[in-house]
């Protein structure tokens, strides 16, 4: 049946004009002027005395995630909805398998967070950047390690 229907086709049949899909004509806000990303300038050192970003955890991801998993890292923060010392971190990368990165879903999507969705159950929290920055604290495995060797260098005298 589909096979002789395709054979009665016409050449002005091919000229119509193609009907977007449903996902095509979901309306889109536009993006928000003036909301841009910008890397934060706050660095650790870590093993080694290697130098590098701090990453903080991107409030979308963090939305999305499930329970079991860890949201993405990110260095990058939009300074328009953050709050004093408070930055609200955002992706710049596309995840989750979609085409739209973390900071369009937050400023088009969710209206810079005055429409989450009710599915996602939860709220953005923002917290203060901490007093002092630069260097991360030691781990319990690295402060016993430390007093292993202290403890080595008074048995050596």
């Amino acid at each position: 049946m589909l096979h002789k229907q395709l054979l009665q086709l016409k050449d002005e049949d091919f000229q119509a004009p193609p009907t977007p899909s449903p996902l095509a004509r979901k309306r889109r806000r536009p993006a928000s002027s003036g909301h841009t990303l910008v890397q934060f300038d706050d660095w650790v050192i870590v093993k080694g005395g290697v130098q590098k970003r701090r990453q903080r955890a991107c409030k979308v991801c963090s939305l999305y995630r499930g329970e079991l998993k860890k949201s993405f890292q990110t260095t990058y923060y939009c300074p328009d909805c953050s709050k004093g010392d408070a930055k609200f971190y955002l992706c710049g990368k596309a995840r989750r398998g979609g085409d739209r990165t973390c900071f369009q879903v937050w400023h088009e999507d969710f209206a810079c967070g005055a429409e989450i969705p009710a599915h996602l159950g939860k709220r953005v929290v923002l917290r203060r950047a901490p007093k002092t920055i630069g260097v991360r604290k030691k781990t319990s495995r690295e402060i016993l390690r430390d007093d292993n060797d202290e403890g080595a260098d008074e048995d050596a005298l």
